[in-house]
Parts: C-alpha cells; sequence; structure tokens
C-alpha cells in the first residue's frame, strides 16, 4: 500500500516530469528569469535558482503547494502536508556530495513537521572553460559584484559556471526523523559541509548537512522517475 509521504512525493515528481526540458541553456535561463523580476538571476549558481523559478510558474499551477516553514535564515521551497526543498545535482566521476541544507534548519523542520524532504534533479552539466559564459553574467549584470571583487583581492580562485544542465531523473528523498540524520552520519552517506569554517569577514559560517547521492539507502528514497 502507498503510503500518504510516497503519493504526495509521487504527485511533486509526476508534476515536475511534465514541465522540465529536455536540456537546460544557462543564458537562457537567466534571461528567463531576469525577464520575469526572479530576484535570483544574478546569482551564480543560477541552475538551482531556475530549477525554484520553474516551479514557483508551473507546478503551482498544478498542485496546491505553498512556500514552506521559515527556520532562522532558511525559508524551505514548498509544502504540502510535508515540506520539501528543491535542489539540482550535477553527477560527475567520481561522484560528488550533493549540499543540502542549513543543519539547525533541517532538524528543527523534522522535529515540527514530522520530516524534512529533497525533490532533486539530477543530471549532467557542462562547464565554463573559457571564462566566456561568466563574462557575459558579469556583463548582463552591470559588472563584477562586490563579492566579486572582494574575493579577487583576496586572490581566490573563481568557482567553474555551469554552462547547460542535462536532466536524467528526479529522485524525492525524506528524512523522516532524527535517528535516519544519525544513521546516515554514522554510515557515512550523510556528512557535514562548512563546518568550523568561516567567512571572509571571520564570522563563523553555518554548518550544513551533505549526502552522498549514490550510496542513499533506498529506505529514504520515496520517489523516483527518469526524464
Amino acid at each position: 500500500m502507498v503510503s500518504p509521504l510516497e503519493k504526495e512525493a509521487e504527485e511533486i515528481v509526476s508534476g515536475l516530469q511534465g514541465i522540465i526540458p529536455a536540456s537546460v541553456d544557462g543564458k537562457q535561463a537567466i534571461l528567463q528569469m531576469k525577464k520575469e523580476d526572479s530576484r535570483n538571476w544574478r546569482q551564480m549558481e543560477w541552475i538551482g535558482f531556475w530549477f525554484e523559478h520553474l516551479v514557483t510558474k508551473k507546478l503551482s499551477t498544478q498542485i496546491a503547494v505553498s512556500v514552506g516553514p521559515t527556520f532562522g535564515n532558511t525559508t524551505i521551497d514548498l509544502a504540502l502536508s510535508y515540506a520539501w526543498d528543491l535542489k539540482v545535482h550535477p553527477e560527475s566521476k567520481p561522484a560528488k556530495p550533493m549540499i543540502l541544507n542549513d543543519c539547525q534548519a533541517v532538524d528543527a523542520c523534522i522535529a515540527k513537521h514530522g520530516g524534512f524532504g529533497f525533490v532533486v534533479v539530477v543530471g549532467d552539466a557542462t562547464y565554463d572553460t573559457t571564462g566566456q559564459f561568466k563574462s557575459w553574467h558579469d556583463e548582463l549584470k552591470g559588472g563584477r559584484s562586490a563579492y566579486e571583487e572582494e574575493r579577487i583581492a583576496r586572490g581566490a580562485p573563481s568557482r567553474r559556471r555551469k554552462v547547460t544542465f542535462t536532466p536524467s531523473r528526479i529522485e524525492a528523498i525524506f528524512f523522516k526523523d532524527a535517528e535516519v540524520i544519525k544513521n546516515g552520519l554514522n554510515d557515512g552517506w550523510l556528512d557535514y559541509f562548512q563546518q568550523g569554517m568561516r567567512n571572509s569577514n571571520g564570522t563563523p559560517r553555518r554548518a550544513k548537512y551533505q549526502i552522498r547521492l549514490h550510496q542513499a539507502p533506498d529506505e529514504i528514497i520515496v520517489a523516483r522517475v527518469g526524464l
């Protein structure tokens, strides 16, 4: 018998299956967000914000989703009966972990709302190897940001920009309680990200969870569909 959780996950995943394009061009996605007044079109990691924008514009017309709860500075993307956050994960070899959310927000959501889910679009990305995409995006934004200028002053390397993304599947994963988090950390498929790290101004960064999606146990995967 399908549980209410699995039914909800299937509803979200099936809805997304009908609206996610076969391929995503970075320039077109950024221009779309800019045209449609998304406040995040300037973001370097455009692909995740494009996905959130797509869901806000299209999925919400099919399913009665609302914005999820807020914990501190973290607002969860979607809420039906359960809370769900949206992620995009480019696969690579060797496989890299996928960064999730602020640990405190995840833990608080699990405690208050009976779990925390992630809807993940997995696929292949191509990257800006020449710097042309970054230059185009900087010009569209009207020049380099203060953050970028500060990075250059520190001599820190610039992260590679994604140029295109080809989705291959959608997975919905769900942490039903604190025990799942504890087991994931003990078994190694769940870990911490930026724990003990500091921002450029010296303030501590909030620790996040990260997951090795290819090692995640079947028990947390509540829906999956190919694209």
